[in-house]
Parts: C-alpha cells; structure tokens; sequence
C-alpha cells in the first residue's frame, strides 16, 4: 500500500499499527509481468487492425501519416519528451508521488528492454484504437475520455492517473489532428518509454 497524507485508520485500532499494515501491504504490492501487458496491448492492436480494415481507407489509410512522415514523428517525439519532463518536475506533488509508489511496485521486477517493450506495443496498439480507429468516429473529446477510463484503477488514492491519461489523451489526440497517427504513436511511445525507464531504475534502486 502506498503511503498517504493521512493515514487511514480502524475502530479499535491505532494510527502505528495501521502504519505497519499499510508498509506490509506496501512491500507485498504485486509485480506485473511485462509480457502480460505486452499481450495484452497486442490484442488491442489486433482489435484496431480489424476494425480499420473495415472502414473504407482500410489499413495504410487509417494508419497513415498526415504531411510528411518524418516532421510528424520529429514533432510526436518532441511533444512526448515535453510531455514526460514536466511530469518528472511535479513528480513530488502528494498525488503523483503516490502514483509513482504504486507504479514501481508494478515494474519491480522489469529490465530495461521490458520497460521499452511496453512503451513500444503500448503506443502503437493504443493510438491505432483510440485515435486511427475510434476518434474520427467519436470524436477528439470522447476519445480522450475513452482512454482515461482505460487508466482507471479500484484505489480510489490512484485518482490522478485517468485524470492525467485524459488530459495527456487530449495531447495526443491534437497531434493526431495534425500530423496522424505515426506522430501520435512515436509521441505516446516517448512518454511511457521515459517514464517506464526512470521507474524501472528507481524500483532496482
């Protein structure tokens, strides 16, 4: 369990000895094996690929680029490079912090090429869904809505993470507008390999 403000406490029960449930529940947080998000995010892709096969451009048209392939990719790593700095600056605000707790507990066990991996399949799977295939349908809003709830998670102290994943959904959803969706991948791409690989680093640590 992460650590709060306030600590959380039981009738009959005193504050140092929730103390020392919450930092046993705390150690004992379960790891998540990369491979399993990696399959994971691989049936997403697959589901994205469907259903763009059905549209009307098909495949290479829902994936396509929108001007030229390396200005977009150039301004989607640029964007998620800001994207993920100016979440390493409020990374002590008291939400991120334990956000950030709970999220190194889940790349515990990860090596730097498993953070990579998922920052990879991640971004391509998830911006071939949200964006190629559902936010010309929805639209940009919804679609950011949509993905938020994907980052949704039963700990109500966890509430900054849809929160973020929206607004970073509208991010990327505006780079989608403008440049499609190799720009949106390579920027969501950025900002999970960023962010994964300084988590990883500091779980080892």
């Amino acid at each position: 369990m992460v650590k709060t403000n306030r600590p959380l406490t039981r009738a009959g029960s005193s504050p140092a000895s929730n103390h020392d449930m919450g930092s046993h529940e705390e150690t004992s947080a379960r790891a998540i094996p990369a491979v399993v998000l990696i399959h994971q995010e691989g049936v997403i892709g697959i589901i994205a690929l469907v259903g763009l096969s059905l549209r009307s451009e098909g495949i290479l048209g829902g994936l396509a680029p929108r001007g030229s392939v390396a200005t977009g990719i150039l301004a989607g790593l640029g964007v998620g490079v800001a994207c993920a700095v100016g979440l390493w600056v409020v990374r002590n605000l008291p939400a991120l912090a334990d956000l950030e707790q709970w999220q190194r507990q889940m790349v515990r066990n990860w090596s730097a090429t498993d953070a990579v991996a998922v920052a990879l399949f991640s971004g391509l799977a998830e911006e071939a869904l949200i964006r190629a295939l559902l936010q010309p349908i929805i639209g940009l809003v919804p679609a950011a809505l949509l993905f938020a709830a994907l980052h949704l998670v039963p700990d109500r102290r966890l509430w900054l993470w849809p929160v973020l994943a929206c607004a970073l959904g509208v991010v990327l959803g505006m780079i989608f507008e403008f440049w499609g969706y190799p720009a949106a991948a390579a920027a969501h791409i950025a900002i999970n390999a960023v962010a994964l690989l300084r988590l990883q680093q500091t779980a080892e640590n």
